[in-house]
């Protein structure tokens, strides 16, 4: 049996998803009925965890021989009686630790980061939070949260899952692996609750530069266009853009309401089927004249929007590579149409870049208030 706690006191909604109350909070002013939202997640997880072993092992395989080549994991049952005594997996207990009380509730500057780490207590947290970060944990083993957490919740009856993970898998050049791994977890759910429809509302995530002073986004861009993928080839998903809301320096951006909100209007919109604009505004065709280039967009009914003085997060290209030379352009929104107009013409191909680097804020809206989906594209001249 799993252990439920149930939200209903300060410290419960203290330790419970952002995301998801927010989520919930709007789905029941909207609907005007009580909405249950259920908090079956573990931060900082890879896909593995949350699939049957042998799921992984026909389309991750590469994930299942990390983990027989990792010493600690020589002798299993050794290794998880370790991890029994180390307070960082006291998940039952939540706010004894420290470090995530510390990370989470706000982005720390280094400074700050740094001596906070300096005075950890050596003598049993130190060493846990360094474990932590260079070796593998037990809830990272493949099929773990499916078979320990998952299972204990399943088939409980639900409208659909939010599902906002990927970070994780970007480790160890398995990047690539991710929309093969995203479609197949899908399956595995889907097939535990016995429905094929089984909806999911994917969290594409955001810019990212780094956490905690090294921890980089090696191959988001990887991970969001697998996520896109996903959505576009697996029926019954859809794809949140949160291209504005990530931070530089944090890999959990504390903007969780946007999250929530988002999520609520993809809900509305599919599940509950109400009539409204719900999904992000995404790159449908690209036209170029010379030195006038135009990107007409889907889901942009009413017209796109800059929020700014300019566009962000855009970059062009002369050629087929970003070698340097990148070219300047001026930028105007004009119905469902982005218009960039090249200050020095070329007749060279231009490779269009939007969002394609670790850090980015998309500025491009459409009039749901919701930015536009991260693309790369060749334009010829025409």
């Amino acid at each position: 049996m799993g252990i439920w706690r149930f939200a209903d006191t300060k410290e419960s909604i203290d330790y419970f998803s952002a995301g998801g109350f927010s989520i919930q909070k709007e789905l029941a002013e909207a609907r005007h009925v009580p909405v249950g939202i259920i908090g079956c997640n573990w931060g900082g997880t890879v896909s593995t965890a949350w699939m049957h072993p042998d799921t992984v092992n026909k389309v991750g395989k590469p994930w299942i021989d990390h983990f027989h080549e990792v010493p600690e994991y020589a002798d299993l049952d050794q290794y998880i009686a370790k991890q029994h005594t180390k307070q960082i997996n006291d998940h039952g207990n939540p706010f004894s630790d420290v470090f995530l009380e510390k990370v989470m509730p706000r982005t720390l500057p280094d400074r700050e980061f740094r001596q906070f780490v300096h005075h950890l207590p050596r003598d049993f947290y130190r060493n846990c939070f360094y474990d932590y970060f260079e070796k593998p944990q037990p809830q990272s083993i493949p099929g773990s949260l499916y078979q320990h957490m998952l299972k204990t919740v399943a088939p409980f009856s639900v409208r659909g899952i939010l599902w906002y993970q990927g970070e994780g898998d970007d480790e160890f050049g398995f990047a690539e692996l991710y929309q093969d791994m995203l479609t197949a977890l899908i399956a595995d759910w889907r097939a535990l609750w016995e429905d094929n429809a089984l909806p999911f509302l994917i969290v594409q995530l955001p810019g990212f530069s780094r956490w905690l002073m090294q921890m980089p986004g090696n191959n988001f861009m990887e991970i969001r266009r697998c996520q896109e993928a996903v959505c576009d080839t697996v029926p019954g998903t859809w794809l949140c853009s949160i291209s504005d809301s990530g931070e530089e320096t944090d890999a959990h951006p504390k903007d969780k309401k946007t999250v929530g909100h988002r999520l609520a209007l993809l809900a509305r919109g599919h599940i509950y089927g109400e009539s409204l604009s719900c999904d992000a505004t995404r790159a449908a065709d690209v036209i170029r004249n010379d030195d006038c280039i135009r990107i007409s967009f889907a889901h942009a009914e009413g017209g796109l929007n800059i929020r700014g003085e300019q566009l962000e997060a855009m970059h062009l290209f002369s050629g087929t590579d970003n070698a340097d030379r990148e070219i300047e352009f001026d930028a105007v929104a004009e119905n469902n149409q982005l218009i960039l107009t090249l200050k020095n013409p070329t007749p060279d191909p231009i490779q269009i870049a939007f969002a394609q680097t670790s850090w980015y804020r998309v500025n491009l809206y459409n009039q749901a208030g919701i930015p536009a989906v991260p693309f790369q594209t060749i334009s010829v001249s025409g």
